[in-house]
């Protein structure tokens, strides 16, 4: 899509509103990382305080993106592994997964699924770390699209066991263990397979829907091993919340179905530094938060569109603002190995993930 069809189907009022929103994002993110936040601040009131978190559209800011490539994407660790920690750890949200699973506080110790699959006494040990939680470890993230995996799991889990039981974490890593029988691992390192192809793959399976068939993916872009999988191919499954955001930004466009929202995407990834509107200084702040030059892949750009979303979900809910309040950097989510080293009671581990 070219640049002049961007400009004339959007909606002005709301394309500034949405412009000076991204730039106080990306301003923000960017003092973050120099450490001078005390210069930031706020023309949108608390929700966009520091301490209120968004993803930011440079995913090497994501503290799952930071674990894999610390702790999973190393040479050491075989494919499958890699392959389905990281899926595991996108599917619940956060990297204190496998601290949970693996009764650790070490983060080098990861689920080791081919073991899963073969030692039972392994198996049960893992089943049960998850499901006893005795150190009250939080594991889930914050998107609410979690639900269908969860569903998608137990019902797996019903159907093997023969069981009506509810929904256990342990049903997650047996559900994601039988993915891999399916050829998961397969899919993702076979060089001729593209970003796309693993993503229609995913999407083939009931319960994983668009979101969790392209997040997932995008993450073992930053696996060295897999140089055939970009996060900036032109192929976007565009959630919930990147519609609400596309959809504010242009409110006359029926965007019924992923193809005109990809295009979209794709539209402002390719002209975005002509459609976003920043004076030269500005501009200097939407450089520095991004890689790659300076500039959103397909991935960022799909990532900008929801946080916006989720911006306007919150800006006047304090409450659910709250529900947001994270560690100020992403590595300060890390310190939860020291916590956990040192044996801390379970009410101080609730209080440091609030």
């Amino acid at each position: 899509m070219n640049l002049n069809e961007l400009r004339k189907t959007r909606n002005e009022e709301n394309f500034k509103y949405f412009n000076k929103w991204v730039l106080e994002f990306f301003k923000r993110e960017a003092l973050r990382d120099i450490d001078r936040l005390d210069e930031f601040s706020s023309n949108f009131g608390d929700a966009m305080r520091p301490a209120v978190s968004y993803w930011n559209p440079n995913r090497s800011k994501h503290a799952e993106v930071y674990w894999l490539e610390n702790y999973v994407f190393k040479s050491e660790v075989s494919l499958t592994n890699r392959v389905c920690n990281a899926m595991a750890v996108k599917f619940v949200g956060r990297p204190t997964l496998t601290l949970r699973a693996c009764d650790t506080h070490d983060y080098n110790e990861i689920i080791d699924f081919e073991r899963y699959k073969t030692d039972t006494k392994y198996y049960e040990w893992i089943n049960t770390n998850l499901d006893e939680n005795k150190w009250e470890i939080p594991v889930w993230g914050m998107t609410q699209l979690q639900t269908s995996l969860q569903t998608a799991a137990r019902n797996y889990v019903r159907e093997v066991d023969k069981s009506d039981e509810n929904f256990k974490l342990s049903h997650m890593i047996r559900w994601i263990s039988h993915l891999d029988d399916l050829g998961m691992t397969k899919m993702v390192t076979d060089p001729n397979n593209r970003l796309k192809d693993i993503v229609y793959w995913l999407k083939g399976f009931r319960g994983i829907g668009p979101y969790f068939s392209y997040h997932p993916p995008c993450n073992f872009s930053r696996d060295n091993d897999l140089p055939h999988i970009d996060e900036d191919d032109d192929v976007c499954t565009i959630g919930p919340g990147a519609q609400r955001g596309l959809e504010y930004v242009w409110p006359d466009v029926k965007f019924k179905n992923n193809d005109i929202m990809e295009a979209y995407i794709l539209g402002v990834r390719d002209h975005q530094h002509e459609f976003f509107e920043f004076e030269n200084d500005e501009h200097d702040y939407y450089k520095m938060n991004l890689e790659r030059g300076g500039n959103l892949t397909t991935f960022g750009t799909e990532i900008t569109f929801c946080q916006f979303s989720v911006f306007l979900d919150i800006r006047d809910n304090p409450v659910a603002q709250q529900k947001r309040m994270l560690p100020l950097r992403f590595d300060e989510y890390f310190d939860i190995a020291d916590v956990l080293q040192k044996r801390m009671n379970p009410s101080t581990l609730t209080e440091f993930f609030g």
